[in-house]
């Protein structure tokens, strides 16, 4: 399932569930969830959940996503992304300098965009917890630029697509 609003109504997200909903939802991927849970819970704040299931992923690069909306600086970009995507969820990995917008599970298959890799179906995601949305000061760790508001709520493939096709041709 994937969202539907409007471009306007992304700024103003849909009222979140808690986030016991989210995170059991994201955990639900993992064939043991409890580990998804210690692995929040441990040093890093990031668990490793296989994609193909539940979401895929669209690696886009961090030079790419600059680029193409003209800021670098994390809060704005962060921004931009939500009103890109219409608020459908984005984790940033500031140590691998790549963004990844979670999209419906079985895209990976089909993309054809060379500008950004879709990954599925027997690829690991590093997840970080519900509750890391922000860039923090001297450190390297992933968060979620554009948060998971609620479970299910997914970019909508053809938002990703569009901006890996043009920023592909822009770039």
């Amino acid at each position: 399932m994937t969202n539907s609003t409007t471009r306007s109504e992304a700024l103003t997200p849909p009222n979140p569930l808690p986030a016991v909903g989210v995170e059991a939802w994201l955990a639900s991927a993992h064939p043991s969830p409890a580990a998804v849970h210690r692995e929040w819970d441990s040093e890093t704040r990031l668990a490793l959940i296989p994609l193909g299931k539940l979401f895929d992923a669209v690696r886009i690069s961090e030079s790419l996503v600059h680029s193409v909306a003209g800021v670098s600086e994390p809060a704005t970009v962060a921004d931009w992304l939500g009103w890109s995507f219409n608020g459908g969820p984005v984790i940033h990995d500031p140590a691998g300098r790549r963004y990844y917008a979670l999209v419906p599970p079985g895209t990976a298959p089909d993309w054809r965009a060379p500008a950004a890799a879709c990954l599925g179906d027997g690829t690991y995601l590093g997840v970080p917890r519900t509750d890391l949305t922000e860039l923090e000061e001297h450190a390297s760790a992933s968060y979620w630029a554009v948060p998971l508001t609620r479970p299910r709520w997914l970019c909508r493939t053809a938002d990703v697509l569009t901006f890996a096709m043009v920023a592909g041709c822009l770039t």
